[in-house]
């Protein structure tokens, strides 16, 4: 488990190192002529804004209480947004909870039947997954991506590496 649980991180960083290939994407566009501005400005959009928020926006929603009043103290404690801020990220994080729970139903619908030897208490792991999700999006989300782009930025090359697969007929299901 600890062995798959590394794996994971380590495909995780290699898919977030991608953002090299951003000013690459850029560099491409700037010399085609056939492509319009729209779609160049589009898509060079989506490439950043998905590469930062994959590193980011987790720990963003974390703080994003906290962050405001710890960094603008004296100045920021006697403002009218200091007063609503609990109300407004309490109304954030019940809209992201909102989704996550609705999430979890729709997925857990559209599981196929359960097999005869399925134990009642295996439910009780796919009900830990759920609850599990703030900590593995930042364990196998937020910190591999982390690590890759500061790899990046120091220009530290990654080799290739090929995740390790299981060799056919071997894989069992079990939760």
């Amino acid at each position: 488990m600890k062995e798959t649980a590394y794996n994971q991180y380590k495909q995780q960083r290699r898919w977030a190192y991608g953002a090299e290939n951003v000013p690459y994407l850029l560099f491409g566009f700037m010399k085609n002529k056939k492509i319009s501005l729209w779609k160049k400005c589009y898509y060079s959009l989506m490439q950043i804004e998905g590469f930062w928020s994959w590193s980011t926006s987790a720990i963003i929603l974390m703080l994003l209480g906290w962050l405001p009043v710890t960094l603008g103290q004296g100045q920021f404690t006697s403002s009218i947004l200091s007063y609503n801020l609990p109300s407004i990220t309490s109304t954030l994080m019940t809209l992201a909870m909102v989704g996550l729970v609705t999430s979890a139903i729709v997925s857990t619908l559209l599981l196929p039947p359960t097999p005869p030897k399925f134990h009642w208490w295996k439910h009780l792991f796919l009900l830990l997954e759920w609850i599990l999700i703030p900590i593995t999006v930042n364990v196998f989300g937020v910190l591999p991506s982390l690590d890759a782009q500061t790899r990046l930025m120091f220009g530290k090359y990654m080799s290739f590496w090929v995740t390790p697969k299981e060799p056919k007929g071997k894989a069992e299901y079990n939760l």
